[in-house]
């Protein structure tokens, strides 16, 4: 018969065999379930970004129509809604004899057919708030363009089952919004023409040409220029022309200024992308030809130097990528001023007969050609960080 210890070991053994067994069936359902069950939940978060991304292209959509028309109908709705559709192939550099001169006209004809929509679209509007339309259709592109990239990632992942797909666009996704984000601000911004943070390069120009210092404005390549003095010296300042949204053609300009005038001096200003931990509106100098974009203008630019061994000094005002697109912050417009005593640095150390060209780049959105222009850019720039301030307040 057996004894109380050997009956309490007994069931002890059994209980172990128990557990054993339980614990190695919820290992292999783990192990099968756990991918599914991780695969579910990351879908479900895709698409409910994705449907958010596809709320904030519409929106963007019906802000422009609204700008457009304050009643607007359907064939103008569908007229946004295919044009956000148009693409731009960009030449074949298999060969990259003539490239530049390929992706020159890409970049026209594209520019063309941008103000011929909008003259189709709102034939009532002056050219300044046309200018701020075909931007903000840019944006409402790139917005639009990255909700359907996503979706298109998405449907993938839901077809195929691609779990190792899910985590990673998963991890992309944080960054992705932000895009999206920036793109449809800078759309309202346009749209209001309110000066963006790309704006900082025109706004030094700006505020360095006196009220009634005459201008004069290339309308082809879409740029103005005025002579000033710089600490005793004579500047040939120039930006795209403003107040309407848009970035000219500043390389195209210098080569029609250079057969009217000596050059013998860049100095540009531009913003400039910032790293994470830089404090926006911070002002650094450097060499060369500060300017983005296509590569088109930079090049023509940088070719004229060359042939005519013409010193590049550059001057960038720090913005992050949101911060480009976006309103201009009261921190990039206090580095304004700090770029505009980097500039006279720059001009008081070149040679007393050295003929200086300061051209300011970037969007001109909200900003003028003078000084003037520069109060009502301002007030512009003060308004919406208020209407932000409040907006972060009541989230």
């Amino acid at each position: 018969m057996a004894g109380p210890l050997d009956v309490f070991l007994g069931q002890t053994g059994a209980t172990d065999v128990i557990g054993q067994v339980f614990f190695f069936l919820m290992f292999f359902a783990f192990a099968f379930l756990y991918p599914k069950l991780t695969l579910n939940q990351a879908i479900w978060k895709l698409e409910k970004e994705t449907s958010e991304l596809e709320a904030m292209a519409a929106d963007v959509r019906a802000i422009i129509a609204k700008k457009i028309d304050t009643r607007p109908g359907e064939k103008l709705r569908g007229s946004i809604r295919e044009f956000v559709e148009f693409f731009a192939i960009s030449p074949i550099d298999m060969d990259p004899s003539g490239v530049v001169k390929k992706l020159d006209m890409i970049v026209r004809q594209s520019d063309k057919r941008f103000e011929w929509l909008v003259a189709q679209m709102a034939p009532k509007l002056d050219k300044i708030q046309q200018s701020n339309i075909q931007n903000a259709l840019a944006g409402a592109m790139m917005t639009h363009q990255i909700a359907k990239i996503l979706r298109h990632y998405l449907e993938t992942i839901k077809k195929y089952k691609m779990f190792q797909m899910a985590l990673v666009i998963q991890m992309q996704v944080p960054l992705v919004i932000r895009a999206a984000k920036a793109a449809a601000e800078a759309t309202k911004a346009f749209i209001d023409g309110i000066p963006i943070g790309d704006g900082a390069g025109p706004l030094v120009v700006a505020s360095m040409v006196p009220a009634r210092t005459r201008v004069k404005v290339y309308k082809e390549e879409e740029f103005a220029v005025a002579s000033i003095m710089v600490e005793g010296r004579k500047v040939l300042a120039c930006k795209a022309t403003g107040p309407g949204a848009g970035t000219g053609y500043p390389g195209k300009f210098l080569l029609k200024l250079a057969k009217q005038n000596r050059i013998d001096r860049i100095i540009s200003v531009d913003a400039a992308m910032r790293f994470e931990g830089e404090k926006a509106g911070t002002v650094a100098e450097g060499i060369g030809m500060a300017m983005g974009g296509s590569g088109v203008d930079r090049y023509e630019i940088e070719e004229f130097a060359v042939k005519n061994q013409m010193p590049l000094d550059a001057v960038a005002i720090k913005v992050s990528d949101e911060e480009a697109l976006g309103p201009m912050k009261p921190e990039i417009f206090k580095g304004v001023a700090l770029a505009i005593e980097k500039v006279k640095e720059l001009v008081k150390r070149s040679r007393k007969n050295e003929r200086i060209l300061l051209m300011g780049i970037g969007n001109t959105c909200g900003v003028g050609n003078n000084s003037a222009a520069v109060k009502e850019a301002e007030r512009l720039i003060k308004k919406a960080a208020k209407a932000a301030a409040e907006k972060k307040g009541k989230k």
